[in-house]
């Protein structure tokens, strides 16, 4: 197999509801728009559609608080829907749309309509999350969410490929349905994956996806997730599939509160394989005034390290 040249690193900036008050949710699209002018390559927005009375007991990493049940939660495809009309180059990532949570098909179709509406910006990043209450709100199974998350993006792909489309799987079953806009042929919607290293996860992003978001969540060195990101390349040799395609994505974890010295941790990163490392803006900012600033030292303070891998 002809080997590419690896592809430069590459920065991702996430967009949090809670950045801005409640009625100000529209200057998350002012946000993009001086990413893309500093040269940040994505934006990423996380999900939540309801939060429960038991986050605190349910969340696995402990980090929630009762005030937090009342943040701001724009949902992502509707709110990078709104980025990719005001703005024309940077990358458009769900971190993370939670699949299960919707009908294969309505995921399908918003997915391929983001795809459309940006030109192929739109890279669909999927989790099953934790939260129980959320998933019973919502009349979904959450001991099967794993399941349905994988038919989920198998009927996406189904949907995606041509038409008519058919899939049969545990949970979602179809025949001969068309879903318009969809990729024109040769274009491919990416699917990055979250989630802990296990073989589920490794068999999910060979055969359906595109990546993977750790997301240094999982507790991981990066010894390990070196380890990781080798076979990932390795299982995606085997499967026939280019391995310098494969993109993963993590996040940086907040040094004393400085742009600075977080960003410092971005070579051990890339040398361990990593090919986007994402910075959490709300972590660097004391309110809404101080995001422009927050933005440009962001861009500047990575460029330093050179963008070439």
């Amino acid at each position: 197999m002809e080997r590419r040249p690896r592809a430069r690193l590459r920065l991702a900036l996430a967009l949090d509801g809670s950045i801005f008050p409640p009625g100000e949710q529209h200057r998350l699209v002012e946000a993009a728009r001086l990413a893309e002018d500093a040269g940040i390559d994505y934006v990423t927005v996380a999900e939540h559609v309801l939060m429960g009375p038991h986050a605190s007991e349910q969340d696995p990493w402990g980090t929630w608080e009762p005030h937090h049940l009342d943040m701001p939660w724009p949902e992502p495809l509707v709110t990078l829907a709104a980025i990719a009309g005001a703005t024309s180059q940077i990358g458009l990532v769900s971190a993370v749309v939670i699949a299960p949570l919707r009908p294969a098909g309505l995921l399908a179709k918003m997915a391929a309509t983001l795809h459309a509406l940006s030109q192929g910006r739109f890279v669909m990043g999927v989790s099953a999350s934790w939260h129980r209450d959320e998933y019973e709100a919502l009349g979904v199974s959450f001991a099967n969410r794993g399941q349905v998350m994988e038919d989920a993006i198998g009927a996406c792909r189904a949907l995606w490929a041509g038409a008519p489309a058919s899939f049969q799987s545990a949970t979602v079953n179809f025949s001969d349905m068309h879903c318009q806009p969809r990729p024109a042929p040769g274009e491919r919607i990416p699917v990055w994956f979250t989630g802990k290293f296990t073989p589920r996860l490794v068999r999910r992003i060979v055969s359906l996806g595109d990546g993977w978001m750790p997301y240094n969540a999982y507790e991981m060195t990066l010894a390990e997730k070196a380890a990781a990101i080798g076979e990932l390349r390795e299982r995606y040799v085997e499967a026939g599939r280019e391995p310098d395609t494969l993109e993963v994505a993590d996040t940086l974890v907040p040094v004393e509160g400085s742009i600075a010295r977080t960003i410092d941790q971005v070579p051990a990163l890339a040398g361990a394989g990593v090919t986007i490392v994402r910075i959490h803006l709300r972590r660097f900012v004391r309110g809404p005034d101080d995001v422009p600033s927050a933005i440009e030292e962001t861009a500047g303070r990575f460029a330093e390290h050179g963008r070439a891998r």
